[in-house]
């Protein structure tokens, strides 16, 4: 698998993924350095949860399709590579970018300590999530406006309960869904969060990314696989 993460991490080189993300994050980058200190924090998080994590998803379906289209699909599978492999080497290249770029991101209010660690875990596991559900996604369609109609549907599902949770002012109630559990770690650099309510972040985390794996292994077998 160490290979293939290797030759998708090059693939996504040459195709300009990364020169995307690195573009995105320099303006990103300008526009922080340009509002007062005191915003910078909030606006970081925002621009880090609602672009660099989420822009995997997009991503994804390209890949995906130019495998599709390209057969590499079928030859990957006559070798010994298992589903399992192949999903996780899109999604740790992938969350790669999106960690590294995030990083850039949170520079400008960059505050070492015990949390940078907990939001590096937050950013690479929400973006290993809307990568694995767009892979599953991915799986099912042929064109990329088939893929986005599919997302655009899931992404206001996603988004909605954000609006509430904020109104609430942050009600754990809402934390059960992925993106607020997210969302809810993150804000955590700003108002710090009891360790129960850390905990129950990280355990709904792990389960979305676990149901995630389990809907994007299923759809990979069943269009990918056994097509």
């Amino acid at each position: 698998m160490r290979e293939l993460v290797k030759k998708d991490v090059l693939l996504q080189w040459r195709q300009g993924f990364w020169l995307v993300y690195f573009i995105i994050s320099i303006v990103y980058i300008i526009i922080l350095l340009n509002i007062p200190r005191e915003s910078r924090m909030i606006v970081s998080l925002i621009m880090i949860l609602s672009d660099t994590t989420m822009l995997g998803i997009i991503f994804i379906a390209a890949l995906i399709l130019l495998e599709k289209q390209q057969s590499v699909v079928l030859s990957l599978f006559v070798t010994p590579l298992n589903p399992s492999g192949y999903i996780w080497a899109k999604t740790i290249s992938l969350s790669l970018i999106a960690v590294t770029m995030s990083i850039l991101v949170y520079l400008p209010v960059l505050q070492l300590s015990v949390y940078t660690l907990l939001l590096l875990f937050t950013i690479a596991i929400t973006a290993a999530i809307f990568v694995l559900f767009g892979l599953g996604i991915a799986s099912q369609v042929e064109s990329i406006n088939q893929y986005f109609g599919r997302i655009i549907l899931i992404s206001m599902a996603i988004l909605i309960p954000v609006i509430p949770y904020l109104v609430f002012d942050r009600h754990p109630a809402f934390i059960i869904l992925p993106y607020i559990a997210s969302l809810d770690l993150m804000l955590g650099a700003m108002q710090p969060l009891s360790h129960w309510r850390i905990i129950v972040d990280i355990v709904l985390l792990v389960t979305w990314g676990y149901l995630a794996f389990l809907f994007s292994k299923n759809q990979v077998n069943k269009h990918l696989v056994y097509k």
